[in-house]
């Protein structure tokens, strides 16, 4: 027979639970408090809007067009000038390794055609890879290049020829940005969960402490419970790296060793949050949350999805203290660019050495945890 509802049992239970979750502090502190802060961050950090788009640029003409071309672009929301290039190949290397989006080529011969009505070519380098980029790169060089050409000539046809070059993925697909950068987010997750669910799980089954009074030591504990998701963690990048090509149909432009190399690299850091999550958490509820913490953050301010240039300053340092902010940047300019070692050792740099500081942490306080 079913039974009634039992008045006193759901108070006897709802006061349980009550008393549980408001004895629990940092769950409740991670469930009130999580929601409002990534509501914030995310409010003020995230700009859909496509401007301040890095470019250089190499002025061979030094004449009055090329002068009210180049001011017209600084003048403009769209275009950040950051660099000016010494030769063309010094331009070409710019756009290369990533530093700029748009490389702008002034031929010598530029301001002697305009003024003469004949038509000026301008050569217009864009980083294809973010066709959103891409595009409003394109959309704004062209309209800037017919304004600065209506106000030297007046009107009829242009007279500066705005010359598009679309450079690493010239078809704009989606695909050969957004999966390439997935692969960096599907191996944070999983070596983070796994990582952090795994000795938080051992902590609240009651079998931490008694892996802990054998000789194995906090070392070896430590070192034997991340060995395992290190190892799964490769070969799910293995597995997505192969889909990637295989499936989405995105070609590798530069070194695949290379870039299992650096894949390495990575690991190391995400190993390093999910021990220092484990180290805090007390249960896998807190685990989760602190988890759900630091994925978010990651996958919105390192330039998976928005340009991490449109963000406010603050919100680009904290993209800075994100392992996945560089790994992005190493995948995509390896995949996308063909880059080298030679142009990506900022990236693999800082990604190592943060990545290096995090385990350094994350042991210590778990040491401190178990003691």
């Amino acid at each position: 027979m079913r039974r009634s509802f039992d008045v006193r049992g759901f108070r006897a239970v709802l006061y349980k639970e009550v008393i549980h979750v408001v004895h629990d502090r940092i769950t409740l502190i991670l469930a009130l408090m999580l929601p409002l802060i990534q509501l914030l961050l995310f409010g003020w950090a995230i700009n859909t809007r496509v401007e301040h788009i890095s470019a250089a640029y190499f002025d061979e003409d030094h004449g009055v067009a090329a002068v009210q071309l180049l001011d017209a672009m600084r003048a403009s929301d769209e275009f950040d000038l950051v660099y000016r290039a010494a030769s063309r190949d010094d331009l070409r290397t710019r756009i290369v390794s990533g530093r700029v989006r748009v490389a702008i080529d002034i031929p010598p011969n530029f301001t002697a055609d305009v003024r003469a009505g004949r038509q000026a070519q301008l050569q217009v380098l864009i980083d294809g890879s973010d066709s959103s980029i891409a595009q409003e790169a394109l959309a704004a060089a062209t309209g800037i290049g017919q304004a600065v050409s209506l106000e030297l000539h007046g009107g009829g046809v242009p007279l500066i020829d705005v010359r598009p070059r679309m450079l690493f993925n010239p078809s704009l697909r989606s695909a050969n940005f957004l999966v390439p950068g997935l692969i960096g987010v599907i191996m944070q997750l999983i070596t983070i969960f796994l990582t952090a669910l795994s000795i938080v799980g051992e902590r609240e089954r009651g079998t931490l402490d008694q892996l802990l009074v054998t000789p194995i030591g906090t070392t070896g504990l430590m070192l034997g419970k991340i060995a395992p998701y290190a190892v799964i963690g490769f070969v799910d990048f293995l597995a997505v790296l192969g889909a990637m090509r295989f499936i989405f149909n995105v070609p590798i432009a530069g070194s695949v060793w290379l870039l299992l190399l650096l894949a390495m690299g990575f690991l190391i850091a995400s190993l390093g949050l999910g021990l220092l999550i484990s180290s805090v958490a007390r249960t896998q509820a807190q685990a989760m949350l602190m988890a759900f913490g630091v994925m978010l953050p990651s996958i919105l301010l390192s330039g998976f999805f928005f340009e991490r240039d449109a963000m406010p300053l603050v919100m680009q340092w904290i993209g800075y203290a994100i392992p996945l902010t560089y790994f992005l940047e190493i995948l995509r300019g390896i995949v996308l660019r063909g880059e080298t070692m030679s142009s990506l050792w900022p990236s693999v740099t800082a990604m190592l050495a943060l990545g290096t500081a995090l385990l350094v942490v994350a042991s210590v306080r778990f040491a401190k945890s178990t003691t």
